[in-house]
């Protein structure tokens, strides 16, 4: 007979697996064109604040000026390269991109490109369930889905590689909008914003095989030959 544990348990995961089986598969280029207007926000007219980092990158060089995770103080200034001192709150990517490149114009030669990255301060997505490191992941403004699960090792060898759960509160905390998505849709990368959610479920069978472990064969005295032959025949299925 379960117990009221076992139950919780196994109901939660039958709604799960409800969940994600009987939702239609949203495609990433759904998701960011339902978000578009967000996403421009972020992408073009980000305006950086106190504690953001941001990460610089010269194209068509070879130098050491590159600089990465470079921290807005509480005043809003910061020292990159020629710009000691140099204000950045305020200010969009754009216009710290065009500041920088005038000011470098007289003592770097043959940089075609300049880019900018930042950091947000305290923005982080979530990656929950079968991922070799879940947790928290700090976001960029352009930190795209498939950039996010392999900053967390990837998925592990019980995961469902194929769909996960999308859970994004962006636009109402109280009733998130809920996605199923292909980890392996790769037409267009899915951007992530704030607060997402990514849950990743075991395989059908290594959920099969940890609930039998636990709550079947976990009542039989340990080493017994039924419970070895058990798991066995569960792990050949």
């Amino acid at each position: 007979m379960l117990n009221l544990h076992a139950l919780r348990v196994l109901l939660s995961s039958a709604a799960l697996t409800v969940l994600a089986t009987s939702c239609t598969i949203s495609r990433p280029e759904d998701i960011n064109a339902a978000y578009r207007e967000v996403l421009d926000q972020r992408f073009n007219h980000y305006v950086l604040k106190p504690g953001d980092a941001i990460s610089v990158t010269l194209y068509n060089r070879q130098t050491d000026l590159n600089q990465r995770d470079l921290l807005i103080l509480p005043d809003g200034r910061s020292d990159l390269f020629f710009m000691d001192n140099h204000s950045f709150v305020g200010k969009t990517v754009s216009e710290v991109e065009a500041e920088l490149r005038a000011q470098t114009a007289g003592e770097i030669q043959n940089v075609a490109e300049v880019m900018i990255q930042v950091r947000p301060k305290e923005e982080v997505a979530y990656f929950i369930g079968q991922f070799e490191r879940p947790g928290t992941v700090p976001l960029t403004t352009k930190m795209t889905l498939h950039e996010a699960i392999s900053s967390v090792g990837g998925t592990n060898i019980l995961g469902d590689t194929d769909y996960a759960l999308l859970r994004r509160p962006y636009k109402d905390p109280r009733h998130p909008e809920l996605f199923r998505i292909d980890l392996n849709d790769e037409v267009e990368e899915l951007f992530l914003l704030p607060g997402d959610q990514v849950i990743l479920g075991r395989t059908f069978l290594a959920g099969l095989i940890g609930y039998l472990r636990e709550y079947v064969f976990g009542i039989i005295p340990g080493g017994s030959p039924l419970q070895n032959f058990g798991l066995a025949g569960a792990a050949a299925l």
